[in-house]
């Protein structure tokens, strides 16, 4: 993400080539709300380091996905730290798109230091992996 924000800039040499007729832009925003498709057709969203301190996403039906990540700064290197769902602790490092679509409260805690453990060390907090054997995880 980073990287990309060095590539893609607002200027009128902010778009390095083609930007794939949206796909970039698309990729940005998952990005930079801390919630990413892991895989299309998946139904899993990763979560990660939200780059700013609130957001709102209309997900139709008079629900609303809200993001807080107190403290988020997205010019500086944060890592996540603690994921709760709807007031209760979520371990997994991802959602599925039934718990996604139904509007929830997504808040992170945030830090500068790498965790050594806890949110998502587990080997059960992690997705499945869809490109290994049947039932892996991702590693």
């Amino acid at each position: 993400l980073r990287a990309a924000q060095q590539l893609f800039t607002n200027a009128p040499n902010g778009v390095t080539g083609n930007d794939d007729l949206g796909t970039m832009s698309a990729w940005y925003l998952f990005s930079a709300i801390g919630v990413y498709p892991a895989v299309p057709g998946s139904g899993q969203f990763l979560l990660h380091t939200p780059r700013f301190a609130k957001v709102e996403v209309d997900m139709g039906n008079g629900r609303t996905l809200r993001i807080d990540a107190p403290g988020a700064d997205g010019r500086r290197l944060q890592y996540v730290q603690g994921v709760q769902l709807d007031g209760r602790a979520h371990a997994p490092v991802w959602l599925d798109w039934n718990q996604l679509q139904q509007g929830p409260r997504l808040q992170f805690a945030l830090d500068a230091q790498a965790p050594t453990q806890g949110w998502g060390t587990a080997v059960q907090d992690l997705p499945v992996s869809w490109c290994a054997a049947p039932g892996s995880v991702l590693r």
